[in-house]
């Protein structure tokens, strides 16, 4: 497998990786650029015009601005709001300590949210906020549902992951909730940690375990499965 840049003149920089045995084309943008998987052998000229045949279909997918000055992320079920401002006399990105539950982002009036790097930025400013005030918002919760099923977790704990919202280690009775789960809805969230407290007792996703979790969710386990699949998160994962 091969890694190499191409530069297009409306795509930009675009990172190519050959994928030996695969036949597919595949595409993401990261951080505002463009990533493209393409089989293995392809010549210089035709991988060009591979670029330049899919060139509509990337653009179609390249992710919009999702910040801007004026933008106002609420936490579902509580009254934190991250809100994101332009301020003058400020030369670089601030976070302002909140007196209420209002936290403010603050851009210098020059910032140009189109930019990739400053919505990269923003996004990261905004998940360090989710960090800092996830375990106030997830662990009570998580230890009163719990608590309401009969089943002791000897650790709860925060992870800092983005990918995966939830970890069970069943032997050490031992649960990770990843911060990003402050975004969700309230049932939502309870979604994870039943998912997660029906892994003490059934380790896979056998059917065992979905009946079990399905039984901790009220009946509602496909249907929030859904909706968490089609979750629109307000920040990057």
């Amino acid at each position: 497998m091969s890694t190499f840049t191409l530069t297009h003149p409306t795509l930009g920089h675009i990172t190519v990786t050959e994928r030996p045995g695969s036949g597919k084309i595949s595409a993401r943008w990261t951080s505002g650029q463009l990533k493209v998987n393409i089989p293995a052998g392809l010549s210089g000229r035709r991988i060009a015009d591979t670029i330049e045949r899919h060139a509509a279909d990337f653009e179609r997918i390249r992710p919009r601005p999702r910040y801007h000055p004026g933008t106002i992320i609420p936490i579902p079920a509580t009254d934190i709001t991250i809100s994101i401002l332009t301020a003058p006399g400020i030369a670089r990105l601030t976070l302002t300590v909140p007196t209420t539950g209002r936290f403010n982002i603050l851009l210098p009036p020059s910032a140009d949210t189109a930019d990739p790097a400053i919505q990269s930025a923003i996004d990261t400013a905004v998940k360090a906020i989710a960090r800092r005030i996830a375990p106030a918002i997830l662990l009570p919760r998580a230890r009163q549902l719990a608590a309401d099923l009969g089943l002791g977790v000897d650790r709860w704990e925060i992870a800092h992951g983005m990918n995966v919202l939830g970890t069970c280690y069943p032997r050490q009775r031992r649960i990770r909730l990843s911060y990003l789960n402050v975004f969700l809805t309230p049932e939502l969230r309870d979604y994870i940690i039943h998912h997660e407290l029906a892994h003490l007792s059934c380790p896979g996703h056998t059917p065992e375990f979905h009946t079990l979790c399905d039984r901790y969710c009220g009946g509602r386990e496909r249907i929030l499965i859904r909706l968490l699949h089609s979750y629109p998160w307000p920040v990057e994962r």
